[in-house]
C-alpha cells in the first residue's frame, strides 16, 4: 500500500490529531439535554409522582402518556433532538395536560 505525501510533517500530524482529540472531549461534556428540559423533566416526574399517590394512575403510565404527547406535538422521536425553542413548547403541552386533567377532577 502507497502512502500519499500530503505535504504535512509528522508534527503536524500529530497537532491535528491532539486538535481532533481536545474537540471530541469539549463535545462530550456539552449536555444532551437542554438545561431547561431536565428541569421539566423533573416537574413532570414530581406531577407523576403526586398523581400516583392519589391512587389514579400508575407512575409510569402517566409519564409515558405525557412524553408521547409532546414527543408527538414536537414531531421527535427522542428528547436528545429537543431544542431549546422545543423545550418551551413542550412546558406548553405539559401545562395544557395538566389543567385538563385539573378539569376533570
Amino acid at each position: 500500500m502507497e502512502s500519499k505525501n500530503t505535504g504535512l510533517s509528522i508534527e503536524d500530524k500529530i497537532q491535528i490529531a491532539l486538535m481532533v482529540k481536545a474537540m471530541m472531549k469539549e463535545e462530550k461534556k456539552k449536555p444532551k439535554f437542554p438545561r431547561d428540559w431536565i428541569v421539566l423533566r423533573k416537574e413532570i416526574e414530581e406531577y407523576c409522582r403526586y398523581e400516583n399517590e392519589k391512587g389514579k394512575f400508575a407512575f409510569s403510565t402517566l409519564q409515558a402518556k405525557i412524553y408521547d404527547a409532546i414527543r408527538v406535538c414536537l414531531d421527535i422521536s427522542r428528547f436528545d433532538e429537543m431544542t431549546e425553542s422545543q423545550v418551551r413548547k413542550a412546558r406548553e403541552v405539559f401545562n395544557f395536560i395538566k389543567q385538563e386533567r385539573d378539569i376533570g377532577d
